[in-house]
């Protein structure tokens, strides 16, 4: 299965005349894990967290993601993309759950970005992790900013980058850039419904703190 995805991958980059670095070549060889049970469970939490929304009605689904993700790195400690995933996982956790609020989310938040950072220090994926962890977690602006260009290299059309990117702009004033931002994430993925009503939301009234 991720031998024909590195075909694929390789085949789109072959039909677009695109040059990869060697470190672009290596990502899209190795696979991300050679547990494929692993690799069930770390795809059925994203799948989770991806339609979990940010409502309260979200909070069991996003325990249930953790479950499962904790279980993926318990079978494989090198599986990178579970790391980051499951630093999300808890920071949405935090962000949506009034009762759960507190510390310790943020130290299994920060441990998952540690994590990752030890397998992969330079992946986009690491920084734009960690800025995730600096914006919901530290509400470090200017941190996650500096994090979400060095992600920006590697991960150019990204919709979490143009994502995070107008959440902040939209905190620290700047209405019309955050808003673009917004807007570039929505064409990125129109699927996303947290991306769609957030920028409808923005669009009528000022940011809150809820975001």
């Amino acid at each position: 299965m991720f031998a024909i995805q590195s075909e694929i991958a390789k085949a789109i980059a072959d039909q677009l005349q695109a040059k990869l670095s060697p470190n672009e070549k290596k990502a899209i060889e190795q696979p991300p894990t050679t547990d494929l049970a692993a690799f069930d469970l770390y795809s059925r939490a994203k799948s989770l967290v991806l339609t979990a929304g940010l409502s309260g009605t979200s909070e069991p689904d996003v325990r249930k993601a953790i479950e499962l993700l904790d279980e993926a790195v318990k079978r494989d400690p090198s599986f990178f993309d579970a790391y980051c995933q499951l630093a999300f996982s808890h920071e949405a956790l935090y962000a949506i759950s009034g009762s759960d609020h507190a510390p310790a989310l943020l130290a299994l938040a920060e441990a998952a970005v540690q994590a990752a950072t030890r397998l992969r220090p330079d992946a986009g994926e690491t920084h734009l992790a960690r800025a995730q962890y600096l914006y919901f977690g530290r509400r470090d602006y200017a941190g996650a900013l500096a994090e979400l260009e060095i992600a920006r290299r590697a991960l150019p059309n990204d919709p979490r980058l143009f994502e995070l990117t107008g959440y902040i702009l939209r905190r620290r004033g700047q209405q019309e850039k955050g808003m673009r931002n917004l807007q570039r994430a929505a064409e990125l993925d129109p699927r996303n419904f947290d991306i769609l009503q957030t920028a409808a939301a923005f669009s009528l009234s000022p940011p809150t703190i809820s975001v």
